[in-house]
C-alpha cells in the first residue's frame, strides 16, 4: 500500500528523502530454494507533523504473524528488559499493579515484571510466540493491537495501571488508532511507557540501520507529541537510551491529567529544533552520509578479502545493511545467531546461512563484522573468552576496526 496522506495527521505534505532500494522482509528468513518477496524502502518527511514515515507500507499479516526475532535471544536485551522493569518499579508502576504490554513477544518482560508482583496480560500478533509465552506463565492474547481490539478488551480488561510497548509502535501502521485504544484502557491515573528508535541520533546522523519494513516510523519527540494530543494523550516526561541504537522513552498520561513536563523531557525538545529536525535539508544529508558508509564498507571488505567473514548477529538492522550493501555469501561465510527460530535458515536477500555459536573455529575464523553492532562488546567478550583471534569490523554508531 503506497501512502499519499501521513499515517498520522492525514496530511498530503509528504516530502520524498531517500530510498534504501528494494529488499525483503528482515525477518522472514527462509530455506534454501525458497521464494522471497522484495518489497521498496522509501523514507517520507511529513512536512505538517514531521513524521518520519515509510512511502509504502507491507502487509502486517505477512511481516508479524509467524515472527523470528524473540526478546529472550540475545543477552544484551535480557539486560535492557530487566533495567526497564526497575524504571517501572522507580516509577511505582509494579508492585500490585495490572499491566499490559503491546508486542508482548515470547512474554519476557510480563514474566520479569509478574515476579516483581505484577499482574500482567500481553497482546501480540505472532500466534508461533504464543506457546512460549504460555511457558514463562504469561496470558498473552494473539492479534493486533488498535482502537477496535481495545474496545473488545475493554469487558473483560477494564482498565490498567500501566501500559507499555518497546520498539513497537514504529511497527504499526495504524499506531494513532493504537494510542486511542491506549487511552481507553489506561486508568486514569495510570502511565503509558513506550520506546521506539530515536530519529535525531540515528537516521539524522546517517544510521540507516533502523530503516525497514517493519519501522513504518521513525519518531521525534515533536512527532510524538503531535499524535498524542489527537489520542487525548499527554507526554510528562522523556528520555533518551542506548538501546537499539539510541532510542527515546516516553512517559504519557491522560491529557486531562494535568501533569507537568519534567526539566529533561522540555530540553530534549530542545535540542531537537537546535538539531533542525524539521529541516528537510538535514535528512538530505542523511542520504549523503549512507551512500558513503556503503562506499566505506565494500572497500573495507575487498581489501581484507583474502578470508571470509564471520557476520555475528542476524538483527533487522543487521539484515538492512548486508542487503543495502549488496554484502552476500561471497563475502561472508555464515552468520552466528543465539536465536534458534533463525539458526539452519538464510538471512533475507542474502543466501547466507545462519549458524550457532558451535559452527564457529576460532583456529581458522580470523575476520568477524559485527552486525549486531549495539551489542558490541558483548560479542567482542564473548570472542575473546572462546580464545578468537583477528579482526572485527564494528560498523556503527562510528565506522571501526577492533583487533582481538
Amino acid at each position: 500500500m503506497i501512502n499519499k496522506k501521513c499515517l498520522c495527521c492525514e496530511s498530503e505534505k509528504l516530502a520524498f528523502l531517500f530510498s534504501l532500494g528494494a529488499m525483503p522482509p528482515v525477518n522472514a528468513f527462509v530455506n534454501t530454494g525458497e521464494p522471497e518477496e522484495s518489497f521498496p524502502l522509501d523514507l517520507y518527511f511529513c512536512e505538517n507533523c514531521a513524521l518520519i514515515q515509510l512511502g509504502e507500507v507491507v502487509d502486517p499479516e505477512k511481516l508479524f504473524s509467524n515472527y523470528h526475532h524473540t526478546s529472550s535471544a540475545s543477552a544484551g536485551n535480557v539486560r535492557h528488559l530487566e533495567d526497564v522493569v526497575k524504571v517501572l518499579d522507580n516509577k511505582s508502576l509494579v508492585k500490585d499493579k495490572s499491566i499490559l504490554e503491546i508486542g508482548s513477544n515470547d512474554g519476557l518482560l510480563l514474566s520479569l515484571l509478574n515476579k516483581a508482583g505484577a499482574e500482567v496480560l500481553g497482546v501480540d500478533p505472532a500466534a508461533n510466540l504464543h506457546h512460549e509465552a504460555e511457558a514463562k506463565g504469561v496470558n498473552s492474547l494473539v492479534g493486533f493491537f488498535d482502537e477496535d481490539f481495545a474496545n473488545k478488551m475493554k469487558s473483560k480488561y477494564p482498565t490498567f495501571d500501566a501500559i507499555v510497548a518497546l520498539n513497537v509502535m514504529a511497527h504499526t501502521p495504524t499506531f494513532l488508532s493504537a494510542l486511542k485504544g491506549i487511552k481507553n484502557l489506561l486508568a486514569l491515573n495510570g502511565s503509558f511507557v513506550m520506546e521506539n528508535a530515536y530519529v535525531v541520533d540515528t537516521i539524522l546522523q546517517g544510521q540507516f540501520d533502523t530503516i525497514y519494513h517493519e519501522h513504518i516510523f521513525c519518531f521525534s519527540l515533536h512527532s510524538l507529541l503531535y499524535a498524542y494530543d489527537l489520542a487525548g494523550l499527554q507526554a510528562v516526561d522523556a528520555e533518551i537510551i542506548p538501546t537499539q541504537g539510541t532510542s527515546i522513552r516516553v512517559f504519557v498520561h491522560h491529557k486531562d491529567a494535568a501533569s507537568t513536563p519534567t526539566n529533561r523531557m522540555l530540553q530534549i525538545l530542545d535540542n531537537e529544533k537546535k538539531a533542525g529536525f524539521k529541516s528537510l535539508h538535514n535528512f538530505k544529508k542523511s542520504s549523503f552520509m549512507i551512500l558513503e558508509f556503503k562506499s566505506k564498507i565494500l572497500a573495507y571488505l575487498k581489501k581484507n578479502s583474502a578470508h571470509k567473514f564471520i557476520g555475528l548477529g542476524a538483527p533487522a538492522r543487521g539484515v538492512v545493511i548486508l542487503n543495502y550493501c549488496d554484502i552476500n555469501s561471497d563475502i561472508i561465510d555464515f552468520v552466528i545467531d543465539d536465536t534458534h527460530l533463525k539458526q539452519g535458515k538464510l538471512v533475507p536477500g542474502c543466501k547466507i546461512g545462519v549458524k550457532s555459536w558451535d559452527a564457529l573455529d576460532t583456529k581458522n575464523h580470523h575476520q568477524f563484522i559485527i552486525l549486531s553492532w549495539n551489542y558490541a562488546d558483548s560479542f567482542i567478550q564473548r570472542l575473546r573468552k572462546l580464545g578468537a583471534s583477528g579482526k572485527v569490523l564494528i560498523p556503527f554508531p562510528h565506522f571501526q576496526e577492533v583487533i582481538l
